[in-house]
């Protein structure tokens, strides 16, 4: 059995400055004004400075204009919203759908206040479409600052074991990475605390090895 296809390039080095950056809010006694809007445009931004390739990122994107999804049952006027996509060409306007092979990833990003099953329910819905058209990669950003997410690190702060998972409905996931930010050294920080930046696959390749690239 082959290795699990790697993760982004994009992926670590924004990971990791994310969660620096909820430190650097948290510190600044701004934490508890970040909303999920905040977190993606700091997103986009270090996913725009760490892109490997000319990579175009926008946010907010209507699902049906994306033609690999609208084809596995999004309706032509469903108002759902990718909160980030990734894509090799620029479209000409937010009113037409992309080409068919211009989207390369799309991202839902949480806050660790959110409910949970809004999580579970993000996880679902781009496990329904990505089952049925896995040329686009979906993943899934959960930002958490000062506490450790238990439902996908273990006690240490490190990616849950195993990192293959399911959603209380039984949609697949993996826990790709995980990022970390903290003050306090790691062997002198038992309770794990920190702020994280969670990568999160969804339906990752069927042939994908138990192994990361």
């Amino acid at each position: 059995m082959g290795k699990i296809v790697a993760i982004p390039d994009w992926a670590a080095p924004s990971l990791q400055g994310l969660a620096y950056w909820l430190g650097s809010q948290y510190s600044l006694g701004l934490a508890a004004n970040i909303s999920e809007g905040a977190i993606a445009w700091e997103l986009m931004r270090q996913v725009f400075t760490h892109r490997g390739a000319p990579r175009y990122l926008e946010a907010e994107v209507f699902y049906r204009h994306i033609p690999e999804f609208r084809n596995t049952g999004v309706a032509k006027n469903s108002r759902e919203r990718a909160d980030l996509v990734i894509t090799k060409e620029v479209r000409a306007d937010r009113t037409i759908s992309y080409a068919l092979g211009n989207v390369e990833a799309v991202i839902e990003i949480k806050h660790s206040r959110s409910r949970q099953d809004l999580v579970w329910q993000d996880i679902d819905y781009l496990a329904e479409r990505r089952a049925k058209n896995p040329e686009v990669r979906a993943f899934l950003i959960y930002a958490s600052i000062n506490e450790r997410p238990e439902d996908f690190t273990n006690q240490d702060g490190s990616s849950i074991t195993p990192r293959n998972r399911h959603t209380p409905t039984g949609s697949k996931y993996r826990v790709r990475r995980v990022c970390r930010a903290t003050k306090i050294i790691p062997s002198k920080n038992r309770n794990a605390t920190g702020h994280y930046a969670v990568l999160i696959e969804v339906t990752p390749p069927k042939s994908a090895a138990a192994n990361d690239a």
